[in-house]
């Protein structure tokens, strides 16, 4: 049996036409809007859920300013001995501020076991407004071992006045890390390089 071929014209015949098929074109039409969308809907939930990442903790070593502090003070410039490596010192300075003027004032501050804040703060100024100046909005709240008592909702701090030195621990820190930083406060302790005491 031999197939009949189709003469050209005949209604058999299939023969481009050269236009553009209009169902595929939607199609690809829909595929890329369908994809914008879900791109879109990507880009809300990330902006939406997406966090800064806080910057790490920069422990510091605070041997130099303590041996500064020590060297050029007439009075006993104290550093807590015996604190694992879970308190971080992050600033450690020996200078004249604003309220201790015109004597220097020792300053040094941790990030707590607890991951809040706790600072010694010393100097023989007699201006009350160092004082003030450590406390910040903390109001007197009794007394402590010989220490005076301020606290806010925020604050706390530990203050106690020998022979004309203010020493001042304060932060955010609850009051028994606070209590146990002051118990700790010697002047002979010095930091290791990783900023912790070794005991002993």
């Amino acid at each position: 049996m031999s197939s009949t071929a189709v003469p050209p014209g005949e209604p058999g015949e299939l023969r481009p036409t050269g236009r553009p098929n209009a169902r595929l074109r939607q199609t690809v039409r829909d595929m890329v809007l369908s994809l914008a969308l879900v791109l879109a809907a990507i880009a809300v939930i990330w902006i939406i859920t997406w966090r800064p990442t806080p910057d790490p903790i920069r422990v510091i070593d605070p041997l130099p300013a303590l041996s500064l502090a020590r060297a050029q003070a007439d009075y006993p410039v104290l550093y807590p001995t015996d604190l694992d490596t879970a308190w971080r010192p992050t600033s450690a300075r020996w200078d004249i501020t604003a309220s201790s003027e015109p004597d220097p004032a020792w300053h040094v501050g941790f990030v707590t076991p607890e991951d809040a804040y706790a600072q010694i703060g010393q100097s023989a100024t007699d201006d009350a407004t160092y004082v003030a100046d450590q406390v910040g909005a903390a109001e007197p709240a009794g007394e402590w071992e010989g220490w005076l008592r301020y606290e806010s909702a925020d604050q706390r701090a530990l203050v106690r006045i020998d022979d004309g030195v203010t020493t001042v621990v304060s932060g955010t820190a609850p009051w028994p890390t606070l209590q146990l930083l002051a118990e700790r406060l010697s002047p002979t302790a010095v930091p290791n390089p990783a900023g912790s005491v070794p005991p002993g």
